[in-house]
């Protein structure tokens, strides 16, 4: 049944366990250069992205995943596009970062504020706010 579920709330494998806590707070802007192009945030157990003033007025594209420069995007669950940034913990290096921060191993606000600022998946900056 565990499985049949998943299918519904996609996780990147390794990543199958972790889910932010209620009571947990998070905001982080996206850039791409000196573009501000979103801000994600998380509170009261709701993730929610939004493109920036600036970027709705450009004349760049969307990101896929967000499509509707005009729309507040909201989910229970982190969307893949930022989900990715987070790597799999399953290396004693990963669990270092996460102890030298005081930060739960399951709270994906508290691993994007430790892994989210870039990744090799697209050309974007994550920086917590």
């Amino acid at each position: 049944m565990k499985k049949i579920l998943n299918l519904f709330n996609w996780k990147p494998e390794g990543q199958e366990d972790l889910n932010t806590n209620f009571n947990s707070n998070g905001e982080f802007n996206l850039f791409f250069d000196k573009i501000l192009i979103g801000t994600l945030k998380f509170e009261k157990g709701m993730w929610t992205f939004s493109y920036s003033p600036e970027f709705q007025t450009s004349k760049i594209n969307a990101i896929i995943d967000f499509p509707d420069k005009n729309k507040n995007y909201q989910s229970e669950q982190l969307w893949p596009f930022f989900a990715t940034r987070i790597p799999t913990l399953n290396q004693p290096y990963q669990f270092k970062k996460i102890e030298k921060a005081k930060a739960q191993k399951n709270d994906e606000v508290a691993l994007l504020k430790i892994f989210g600022r870039s990744t090799i998946t697209n050309p974007f900056q994550l920086l917590s706010i």
